[in-house]
């Protein structure tokens, strides 16, 4: 009989909308214990995932996150260069790079995907020395993603708002931008470097990002007019922003540098999180994967 594989679930349990007060109960149910020897624990603050999965993984062959793409950005960075594969449960407000992977929301489908064993490599991304898996950006939905950080409702609806409430104000960026054969400068709304296709909820910044090919998607939104938005918005959620006369994009393998002109201090996210840092940014391919069950 083939030795069972050693599974740990971390719950974030502050993530998202709901749902992880009944996760326990889920995985004793639909947890393939034939395959399966299964511990659950809960992350306390965070970066916690990172740690716990640090200093596990040696331990185990499947870490499961329970929560949204900052956590699974968490865990999954740990993961890197390991042999030990990565779960997503979904409970996050986006659950983008779950989306883009095809993986169920619903926390019953996703323990029988992970019950199917079906381990595949996906591409981690660099920028500044920190890991992403999924999409790094600047400028408009980097600010909204700070301004949705601190806000006290959590949920596509709320996102909306806070976007409907902030666009008018806000000042686009000028990025210059530098690979091994051009240099670049534009003023755009935003800029995501995608590995992955979405942000979450269906958005999808990248229709053409393939995690698996080695290379990322440089996409620029230019600034629009808010009676554009909802033709907008249907290319988002049809995966055909690249469609739009607004979007343009350049695919790179290689090292680019970043340079934001009009700001010395400024906001980015990583799969999600806000961060600041100072206005020079680096990005490269780690030349490692995850493992992704």
């Amino acid at each position: 009989m083939t030795d069972k594989k050693n599974i740990l679930f971390l719950i974030n349990p502050i993530s998202g909308v709901g749902k992880k007060n009944i996760i326990p109960k889920c995985i004793d149910k639909y947890l393939d214990k034939s395959k399966f020897k299964h511990t659950i624990k809960n992350t306390e603050y965070r970066k916690h995932g990172f740690e716990i999965a640090t200093q596990e993984k040696h331990n185990y062959d499947i870490i499961v996150a329970i929560g949204g793409d900052g956590t699974v950005n968490e865990i999954g960075s740990a993961l890197i260069h390991s042999n030990t594969a990565l779960g997503i449960i979904p409970t996050g407000s986006g659950n983008g790079l779950a989306r883009h992977l095809n993986i169920p929301l619903k926390i019953k489908q996703a323990l029988l995907r992970i019950n199917e064993l079906n381990i595949k490599k996906i591409d981690t991304g660099l920028v500044n020395n920190i890991p992403f898996l999924g999409t790094c950006g600047f400028g408009f939905d980097a600010y909204i993603a700070k301004k949705f950080d601190e806000y006290h409702k959590r949920g596509f609806i709320s996102y909306a708002r806070l976007i409907k409430k902030e666009f008018k104000h806000y000042k686009p960026l000028t990025y210059e931008i530098t690979t091994a054969s051009k240099n670049i400068t534009k003023t755009a709304l935003m800029l995501a470097v995608a590995n992955s296709s979405q942000f979450g909820n269906g958005f999808t910044i990248s229709p053409q990002s393939n995690i698996e090919d080695g290379i990322f998607e440089y996409v620029f939104l230019d600034k629009f007019k808010m009676r554009d938005l909802l033709i907008l918005g249907r290319q988002f959620f049809n995966q055909q922003i690249d469609k739009s006369k607004y979007f343009t994009s350049i695919h790179q393998s290689s090292t680019v540098n970043i340079t934001i002109l009009n700001q010395a201090q400024t906001v980015f996210h990583i799969d999600g999180e806000p961060l600041e840092s100072e206005n020079t940014y680096t990005f490269s391919d780690m030349n490692g994967t995850v493992l992704y069950s």
